[in-house]
C-alpha cells in the first residue's frame, strides 16, 4: 500500500474496524476523513477493497438477507487489525515528522519572510 492508495485502504480498515459495510455505505462514511463522497468514483473503492481483500486484511461475504439485489458486506480480518494499528503508528509518526518540519519552517520565516 502506498500513496493516495495507502491513506484510502487506512481509512477503510477504520471504518471497518468500527463495524462490517458495504462498500456504498463505506464511500458515504470516507467524508469524515475529507474525502468527497460526490466526487471519488465508487470503482476505486472497490479496487480498494479488493486489495485489502487479496493481503488478508478484510474478507467479504454475500449478504443473505438483503431485500434487494445481493450486496457483499466486507469486515476487517485479525490480520486487518494487525495492520491497521502498524499504520496508525506509522502515520503518528509521521505526524509528528511534519509536525517538527512545520516548526522548523515558522522559525525560518519568521527570520527570513
Amino acid at each position: 500500500m502506498r500513496g493516495g492508495i495507502m491513506f484510502l485502504q487506512t481509512c477503510i480498515l477504520v471504518l471497518l474496524q468500527k463495524h462490517k459495510d458495504y462498500g456504498y455505505s463505506l464511500a458515504n462514511d470516507l467524508a469524515q476523513f475529507g474525502f468527497n463522497p460526490g466526487s471519488i468514483d465508487i470503482s476505486i473503492i472497490y479496487r480498494a477493497l479488493r486489495g485489502l481483500e487479496i493481503q488478508g486484511l478484510v474478507s467479504a461475504d454475500w449478504d443473505e438477507k438483503s431485500m434487494g439485489p445481493q450486496r457483499r458486506v466486507y469486515e476487517i480480518t485479525p490480520r486487518g487489525t494487525e495492520a491497521l494499528a502498524s499504520l496508525m503508528n506509522e502515520l503518528s509518526e509521521r505526524k509528528h515528522e511534519i509536525e517538527a518540519l512545520e516548526e522548523v519552517y515558522g522559525q525560518a520565516t519568521k527570520r527570513n519572510p
